[in-house]
């Protein structure tokens, strides 16, 4: 059915809305324009993930929304509106045909039920959308949620949306008020809303006024929509799409120092990020999810995931001018000005701001790559660096231990050396704290006992292992992590090692997820899945319960590789108590990102808060899978005087109470 406007003359009413629609495109392509320009002028991307891993973050975050549930009221809302919208289009879409062409009859004989199956979905989806929106103007104006950028701009917005909403009811309406016969209840909002209208001349220019009040609030959306964070609509689908999130462990890539062509390493300036990194800045929705779990933000440190993104997103767009021109910056420095210093350093690289973010922004890889402009370029970095990264090069260890005491810890123990001749089935990688961290000997003494006892062929290197790297990398120093994860690549390769175990998340991590690229690859298991595995096959015995148990996540077992079971399953045998902030929300410890090679000074321990989240289950024993979660723990324990309340014991020291 062609609801066609009864302005005279048509032909008029048809040039006056080319014109404007020309308009509204006209402002649409060149603020996206410059965008679209700096994209091409940025970095290439290299993905990490597989084309169905990213088709389904399109399908499931995506079109489906579901890391907005999350919030559950306010994902619902934006949920609606979306959902909405993509039914609307087509009712969007027949207004401008009706309007360019409104002598043309757009119904189609023999199609009636699909018309009319049409009306009823698009008044559902109205009825949704303006329910929603009202409640982002309640939650916006009244609520007021601190997470929120609560701008202007987001308030015009929710209101043009209302505005398309209220104008499509009433053009319905006065429709079927002026033509009875032409009733439905296909359209119910419409046959509502006609009852109490009647009829006159003011019923036709309600009609018109419905119309160009529809038609003009799309086109002043269209208009004003890319040039503030409302792009997201358009980006943030592709951003989903072309994101590697969730990858397991990698998404950092090399850098080829024998390229002479090179003339700065790591992020020193707007257009050494990737294009998908540009992407994501113009994605971001000022929503602050990425805010709510960070735990350098939430204990005071000067990094907000939201403000990191916004301040780098409006600094390239007050410098696209000089880009554009190929000319360096002459405002404000992006390392140092706009993103401080601190800022960069107070990360642990957790993933928490990723594991929120509704449109798939990358955070991790960015500040790590920023890391490496200042200590690759600048020669910037926390003075507690310096002794470590020495240490790493001299000794293999970042804290100045004698690499010929890196088997002193297995004293005793009559471990078995690696030997490439007669190999076992299992290497185990003890790590640079289970060799020499006396706490986290401990940890390796346990598992060499478990792996023992259940008959595990295993053995270790000894004083032919090293550092993976990991803290080198994540502190920025790329050029010193190819060094450590060269030399252990070789030594794997030569030793013909295939299995490895390791009680250490992030030489895990390393191990597993980066050191493919170095032409090794290796079956790395966690200790928490060995001894899972040993213990279903009835190789261990069972370990004596130690009461409430709480489980602390490592980031880099849970977030950075999905691992949430294995560790939880060696201890089930205790009161295994579950808190809010835990598996994919966990709340990092502070020692992720090298952390824990730096001194925390501004706001409160990281480890401080994460222990008073554990503490709300109430529980004698905090379990960990991590060595430096462990440390950071106990060190927590102490300063708060819990020590007679509450032991830190990672799984496998659980385990091995017999």
């Amino acid at each position: 059915m062609n609801r066609a406007l009864e302005w005279v003359p048509l032909e008029f009413q048809s040039w006056v809305l080319l014109a404007i629609s020309f308009l509204a495109l006209a402002f649409f392509v060149q603020s996206t324009a410059s965008k679209w320009k700096i994209l091409q002028l940025a970095q290439p991307t290299v993905f990490k993930t597989t084309l169905g891993r990213r088709l389904k973050n399109l399908i499931v975050l995506g079109l489906g929304q579901k890391k907005l549930f999350k919030n559950s009221s306010a994902g619902w809302m934006h949920a609606l509106i979306f959902w909405g919208f993509l039914i609307l289009l087509f009712r969007a879409g027949y207004f401008f045909a009706i309007g360019f062409f409104p002598k043309q009859n757009f119904s189609i004989t023999g199609l009636e039920w699909l018309e009319q199956g049409y009306s009823l979905l698009k008044d559902g989806a109205v009825l949704a959308v303006t329910l929603a929106v009202s409640f982002g103007l309640f939650r916006r104006l009244v609520i007021r949620p601190s997470r929120l950028t609560l701008s202007r701009e987001g308030v015009v917005i929710l209101v043009l949306i209302l505005a398309i909403m209220l104008s499509d009811v009433l053009f319905d309406s006065a429709w079927l008020a002026l033509n009875p016969s032409a009733g439905s209840w296909f359209s119910p909002l419409g046959m509502m809303m006609s009852s109490v209208l009647g009829q006159g001349e003011w019923v036709v220019q309600l009609h018109n006024l419905a119309y160009w009040t529809h038609v003009s609030c799309i086109l002043l959306f269209l208009s004003i929509l890319p040039r503030g964070k409302h792009l997201h609509i358009i980006t943030a689908l592709p951003n989903l799409f072309f994101s590697d999130l969730p990858a397991k462990g990698n998404r950092l890539t090399r850098i080829d120092f024998e390229d002479e062509a090179i003339e700065t390493f790591g992020i020193v300036k707007a257009l050494d990020f990737s294009w998908k990194s540009i992407l994501d800045f113009y994605s971001c929705t000022e929503c602050g999810r990425c805010d709510n779990f960070c735990p350098a933000l939430n204990s005071g440190k000067p990094l907000s995931p939201k403000m990191y993104t916004v301040g780098i997103r409006d600094h390239i767009k007050q410098e696209t001018p000089l880009l554009l021109n190929g000319q360096a910056g002459e405002g404000f420095a992006l390392l140092g000005d706009v993103i401080s210093d601190e800022t960069l350093w107070s990360c642990t690289t957790c993933g928490a701001c990723e594991e929120e973010c509704p449109v798939g922004i990358e955070y991790v890889p960015k500040v790590i790559e920023m890391r490496r402009g200042l200590v690759l370029n600048e020669d910037r970095y926390p003075e507690e660096l310096k002794a470590s990264f020495k240490s790493l090069e001299v000794n293999s260890n970042p804290w100045g231990f004698g690499r010929d005491s890196r088997e002193d810890w297995a004293d005793g123990l009559d471990l078995k050396r690696w030997n490439k001749d007669d190999p076992s089935e299992y290497l185990y990688f003890v790590g640079c704290n289970g060799a020499f961290d006396k706490r986290g000997q401990k940890i390796a003494r346990s598992v060499v006992e478990l792996l023992t006892s259940a008959g595990v062929d295993f053995s270790i290197l000894g004083r032919e292992e090293g550092c993976t790297g990991d803290p080198a990398r994540r502190a920025g120093n790329e050029y010193l992590f190819e060094m450590l994860a060269s030399k252990n690549a070789e030594t794997f390769q030569e030793m013909g090692i295939v299995k490895v175990v390791t009680h250490c998340p992030h030489c895990f991590n390393s191990l597993k997820n980066e050191y493919p690229e170095f032409g090794v690859h290796l079956e790395v298991i966690h200790h928490s899945e060995l001894l899972e595995q040993l213990m279903k096959e009835g190789r261990l015995p069972e370990n004596e319960g130690t009461g409430r148990v709480v489980f602390h996540d490592s980031c880099y077992l849970g977030r950075h590789n999905e691992i949430y079971d294995p560790p939880r399953a060696v201890i089930s045998k205790n009161e295994l108590v579950e808190i809010e902030n835990q598996k994919e929300r966990g709340t990092c410890c502070g020692a992720g990102g090298a952390r824990f090679l730096m001194e925390e000074t501004s706001g409160s321990p990281m480890s401080h808060q994460r222990l008073d989240e554990l503490m709300q289950g109430k529980p004698d024993t905090i379990a960990v899978s991590c060595p430096f979660c462990v440390l950071m723990l106990e060190d927590a324990v102490k300063a708060k005087g819990l020590e007679g309340t509450v032991i830190v014991a990672d799984v496998a020291e659980l385990a091995n109470k017999q």
